[in-house]
């Protein structure tokens, strides 16, 4: 291998920008060429883009397309029809009455055709960005809070500083931030002051017990619909009657796993989301 190719595949491998493949259909060989040097050169684009000789589906991001030979119209009109809308760029001479305006004209192709490829990719990277927010807010790991859109919150009692803090570890992992109190009455005075997705009890705590605490938090009207999942070292049917009388949604015996955990709290954020979207508390326009 030459020292010059061995430089750029090093280059190519510290580059840490997004990729995005491009593919070009009836374009001019010195046009193909001029696309070469244009990216071969863009080092400090925001994207970077690769020529694929392939055009298979499934083997580029973005297609070229020259309107002015025959059948270019057609292969167009194709391609929109399988790639997401945006990911076709055409390039024409000038505007053809008896179509849109084509996205760059061969007159101003070296000029514009890396803003082309980038507005392409602005406008995908959005539309998957949304997606994946209303991915997010249907499985209830993104809230709207007063116009603001967050990570679900969870609120930590237990009187143990090394479980509050084991908790608070474990429910980032999940996806949620999280708050800790040491008492049910600071729990009280904190859920009266601020929007919570969830509460995580101990049972046993010096002022009031996991179970007195949910059957305050279930007769607040404005707290009511809100999780609490009750965790205890107590696994006795009685204990378990007891948690489901005082209206807990959930009942965790210690030492807690990962995946119990993780079950657990995504199901009650899921549930919360639908129960939410039903009410019209979510609004994304």
């Amino acid at each position: 291998m030459s020292v010059p190719q061995e430089n750029n595949q090093m280059a190519q491998a510290s580059d840490t920008r997004p990729e995005f493949r491009v593919a070009v259909f009836g374009l001019a060989t010195k046009f193909q060429r001029l696309l070469e040097i244009v990216l071969r050169h863009a080092r400090h684009n925001r994207y970077r883009y690769s020529l694929t000789p392939t055009r298979g589906p499934g083997e580029f991001d973005i297609a070229l397309v020259d309107m002015t030979v025959a059948g270019g119209p057609e292969v167009a009109s194709t391609l929109r029809r399988v790639l997401e809308d945006e990911a076709v760029l055409r390039v024409g001479r000038r505007a053809d009455p008896e179509r849109p305006r084509d996205d760059l004209l061969q007159s101003n192709f070296v000029a514009q055709v890396l803003f082309a490829l980038n507005s392409v990719v602005d406008a995908m990277v959005q539309r998957r960005r949304e997606a994946e927010l209303a991915q997010a807010v249907a499985a209830g790991l993104m809230v709207a809070d007063h116009g603001e859109r967050r990570r679900p919150r969870a609120l930590i009692v237990d009187d143990s500083p090394t479980v509050r803090r084991q908790l608070s570890l474990a429910l980032h992992q999940i996806g949620l931030d999280s708050e800790a109190v040491a008492s049910a009455r600071e729990a009280l005075e904190v859920l009266a002051m601020r929007r919570y997705e969830m509460v995580l009890a101990d049972v046993v705590m010096p002022d009031m017990d996991g179970y007195r605490l949910t059957r305050t938090i279930k007769r607040n009207r404005a707290l009511r619909g809100m999780p609490v999942v009750i965790l205890t070292s107590r696994s006795s049917p009685f204990d378990l009657a007891r948690g489901a009388l005082a209206g807990c949604n959930s009942y965790l015996v210690k030492p807690v796993s990962m995946q119990s955990l993780r079950d657990t709290v995504q199901r009650h954020l899921k549930k919360l989301a639908q129960r939410r979207r039903a009410d019209g508390e979510y609004s994304f326009a």
